[in-house]
Protein backbone atom coordinates (compact mmCIF):
# COMPACT_ATOMS: atom_id res chain seq x y z
CA UNK A 1 0.00 0.00 0.00
CA UNK A 2 1.37 3.40 -0.94
CA UNK A 3 1.63 6.34 1.45
CA UNK A 4 -1.17 8.16 -0.41
CA UNK A 5 -3.47 5.18 0.04
CA UNK A 6 -2.78 5.26 3.79
CA UNK A 7 -4.03 8.84 3.91
CA UNK A 8 -7.46 7.88 2.57
CA UNK A 9 -8.02 4.34 3.86
CA UNK A 10 -8.55 4.86 7.56
CA UNK A 11 -9.96 2.26 9.90
CA UNK A 12 -12.90 3.87 11.74
CA UNK A 13 -12.60 1.71 14.85
CA UNK A 14 -8.85 2.44 15.17
CA UNK A 15 -9.56 6.14 14.62
CA UNK A 16 -12.29 6.23 17.27
CA UNK A 17 -10.13 4.30 19.72
CA UNK A 18 -6.95 6.35 19.24
CA UNK A 19 -8.18 9.81 18.26
CA UNK A 20 -11.48 10.21 20.10
CA UNK A 21 -9.95 12.99 22.22
CA UNK A 22 -10.16 15.33 19.22
CA UNK A 23 -13.95 15.31 19.57
CA UNK A 24 -13.91 16.51 23.17
CA UNK A 25 -15.32 19.96 23.89
CA UNK A 26 -11.79 21.10 24.77
CA UNK A 27 -10.77 20.67 21.12
CA UNK A 28 -14.03 21.35 19.26
CA UNK A 29 -15.48 24.40 21.01
CA UNK A 30 -13.01 26.80 19.40
CA UNK A 31 -13.61 25.43 15.90
CA UNK A 32 -17.39 25.35 16.27
CA UNK A 33 -17.30 28.84 17.78
CA UNK A 34 -15.38 30.19 14.78
CA UNK A 35 -17.80 28.50 12.41
CA UNK A 36 -20.71 30.04 14.29
CA UNK A 37 -23.30 27.98 12.37
CA UNK A 38 -26.76 29.55 12.33
CA UNK A 39 -30.20 28.01 11.74
CA UNK A 40 -30.96 27.69 8.04
CA UNK A 41 -27.34 27.80 6.85
CA UNK A 42 -25.91 25.39 4.28
CA UNK A 43 -22.51 23.99 5.25
CA UNK A 44 -20.12 21.45 3.74
CA UNK A 45 -17.86 19.61 6.19
CA UNK A 46 -14.79 18.63 4.15
CA UNK A 47 -12.81 15.78 5.63
CA UNK A 48 -15.69 14.86 7.93
CA UNK A 49 -14.30 11.44 8.88
CA UNK A 50 -16.85 9.62 11.02
CA UNK A 51 -19.08 12.72 11.09
CA UNK A 52 -18.83 13.45 14.79
CA UNK A 53 -18.58 17.21 14.23
CA UNK A 54 -20.91 17.05 11.24
CA UNK A 55 -23.68 15.98 13.60
CA UNK A 56 -23.03 18.92 15.91
CA UNK A 57 -23.09 21.29 12.94
CA UNK A 58 -26.38 19.76 11.75
CA UNK A 59 -27.90 20.44 15.17
CA UNK A 60 -26.81 24.08 14.91
CA UNK A 61 -28.31 24.66 11.43
CA UNK A 62 -31.52 22.85 12.33
CA UNK A 63 -34.14 21.37 10.06
CA UNK A 64 -34.16 24.44 7.81
CA UNK A 65 -30.41 24.12 7.20
CA UNK A 66 -28.33 21.60 5.32
CA UNK A 67 -25.01 19.95 6.14
CA UNK A 68 -23.06 17.72 3.74
CA UNK A 69 -20.17 15.67 5.04
CA UNK A 70 -17.48 14.77 2.50
CA UNK A 71 -14.50 12.51 3.10
CA UNK A 72 -12.04 10.73 0.83
CA UNK A 73 -12.32 7.56 2.92
CA UNK A 74 -15.48 5.57 2.29
CA UNK A 75 -14.64 3.43 5.33
CA UNK A 76 -14.84 6.46 7.61
CA UNK A 77 -18.18 7.82 6.43
CA UNK A 78 -19.79 4.39 6.09
CA UNK A 79 -18.85 3.21 9.58
CA UNK A 80 -21.66 2.58 12.10
CA UNK A 81 -20.81 5.73 14.08
CA UNK A 82 -21.56 7.90 11.02
CA UNK A 83 -25.14 8.52 12.01
CA UNK A 84 -25.91 10.97 9.23
CA UNK A 85 -26.61 10.63 5.55
CA UNK A 86 -23.37 11.86 4.01
CA UNK A 87 -22.07 12.71 0.59
CA UNK A 88 -19.04 10.53 -0.09
CA UNK A 89 -16.18 11.76 -2.25
CA UNK A 90 -13.97 8.78 -2.97
CA UNK A 91 -10.87 8.83 -5.10
CA UNK A 92 -10.91 6.46 -8.08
Amino acid sequence: MSYAANLTNHNPSDYSQNASFVYSAKYTNAVLGLLDAKPGERIVDLGCGTAELTGQIKEAVGSDGFVAGVDSSEEMVCCPSSRLELMIACQS
